[in-house]
């Protein structure tokens, strides 16, 4: 297949960057913003020389640092791989204009390419303004049978000669139409391209339609679910490399924490050897992290699952560069999603970390309701998980912060969900106990 891929909007979140930066740069409530528009001018309600100096101060960062949307370049070699050509069609501003600017800014996307390591069969640019003229026509001179955009008008007139997937955006809430598809990641672009193409691609099933499945087809169903999964893009590179930063600053990290807290690990030895493996824990206070790594030490990198307005925190820059995988709970798209990458991690034999009460328990209750996430990835992927009880003892140098691991279990196709995950949490409510009646010996 021949497939149009947008740059602004689709390879890049520009409308994260926009909002980001022109809260910071225009000083604006969020009352005064409107998010459906498109254009930084109409977001923030500005002129359009504001507008231009905005852009001459923010401009070089996103042309040359701003990061690819997740999954983005995995998809496309894997499509690349898979025999497909892939053809950039973008209506960058000052791309399509003589002269020195001109040719910067042409520069400037070659090499925002090149340094992220996209794959690309041929590039064409487009006017900024009336874009969808121009995309329409080179999608037909290419013979385009798919293109990825994300703005209304390029998406609707493309529509009439080839399929679109429409990448979701605030502001393209309207588009709508019989040759379009909306999708929110690219592991749904993957999946729309490989319905296209393959008649027999997986099919994932309902909770409903699994439960009437008998005993053989539930096995072969999560068997075909989980080499679906492993099938998906998956960066390793990037993941690698992450993890490289996660021993790194483990190594640096640890040392001062245990000088600092002398965190006490009990059965440690029951923790298996192989990667792989899903971690969870009670969560009483936002460093919980600390004492269970340092337990389990430097030489085991492990992803987290965060909620995502923690990577607005001073230390989020830590967690991305460390590989944590960020959930917006309110959102049931990035739900999804983001159960999916955990999955793959899993499967590619990464281990995973996941606080199953879902937030801190600030002296709520002994242990807050468990969220059945956790179980539901470990029935999907047959992965091993590991039960953790912490206490929330953060006092310097008085060894009772402890960390206890319990018995590895795993989850089978057949298994509950719901009574699987109460049976986490009573295990963890156990080694949570021992950790308080261990202090409370030592008390004594």
């Amino acid at each position: 297949m021949r497939i149009g891929v947008d740059l602004d909007g689709v390879l890049t979140n520009m409308e994260e960057y926009q909002l980001k930066y022109g809260k910071k740069y225009f000083k604006k409530s969020d009352d005064e913003i409107d998010v459906t528009a498109i254009d930084i001018k109409d977001i923030f309600k500005v002129s359009k020389s504001e507008r231009e100096k905005f852009w001459t101060k923010y401009i070089w960062k996103y042309c040359l640092i701003e990061a690819p949307k997740m999954n983005s370049v995995a998809t496309l070699k894997k499509l690349k791989e898979e025999g497909h050509s892939i053809h950039i069609i973008t209506g960058r501003a000052h791309t399509t204009e003589t002269g020195k600017l001109g040719d910067i800014f042409r520069k400037m996307v070659f090499m925002w390419l090149k340094k992220n390591d996209i794959p690309y069969d041929t590039i064409d640019f487009c006017k900024e303004d009336g874009s969808e003229e121009d995309k329409l026509r080179i999608c037909k001179k290419l013979n385009i049978d798919v293109m990825i955009d994300d703005k209304t008008e390029n998406n609707i007139a493309i529509s009439k000669i080839a399929k679109v997937l429409c990448f979701n955006a605030l502001y393209n809430q309207n588009c709508e139409g019989n040759n379009i598809v909306r999708v929110y990641n690219f592991n749904q672009v993957y999946d729309e391209i490989k319905k296209m193409t393959d008649k027999d691609y997986f099919q994932k099933k309902s909770n409903e339609e699994i439960e009437k499945m008998s005993h053989d087809e539930q096995i072969d169903y999560y068997n075909r679910l989980r080499e679906y999964i492993k099938n998906l893009p998956f960066d390793e590179k990037n993941h690698s490399e992450k993890e490289k930063n996660y021993v790194k600053l483990c190594k640096t990290t640890s040392p001062i924490f245990k000088l600092l807290f002398n965190p006490k690990a009990f059965n440690r030895n029951l923790v298996p050897n192989e990667n792989g493996i899903l971690f969870v824990a009670n969560h009483n206070n936002y460093y919980d992290q600390f004492p269970i790594i340092t337990a389990l030490g430097d030489n085991r990198p492990i992803h987290f699952l965060t909620a995502t307005k923690m990577l607005k925190m001073k230390r989020g820059k830590v967690y991305i560069n460390t590989g944590a995988i960020s959930v917006d709970r309110e959102d049931a798209h990035d739900r999804e999603n983001s159960s999916l990458e955990v999955k793959k991690l899993l499967l590619n034999k990464k281990n995973v970390f996941i606080f199953p009460e879902g937030r801190t328990n600030r002296n709520e209750s002994f242990l807050l309701d468990f969220k059945p996430g956790a179980m539901a990835i470990a029935r999907d992927t047959g992965c091993t998980v590991v039960p953790i009880g912490v206490n929330d003892t953060y006092k310097k140098k008085n060894g009772r912060l402890c960390v206890r691991f319990g018995e590895p279990f795993n989850v089978s196709p057949c298994d509950d969900i719901i009574e699987k995950t109460e049976e986490l949490k009573s295990k963890i409510a156990v080694l949570k106990r021992e950790n308080i009646e261990y202090n409370e010996k030592r008390n004594k």
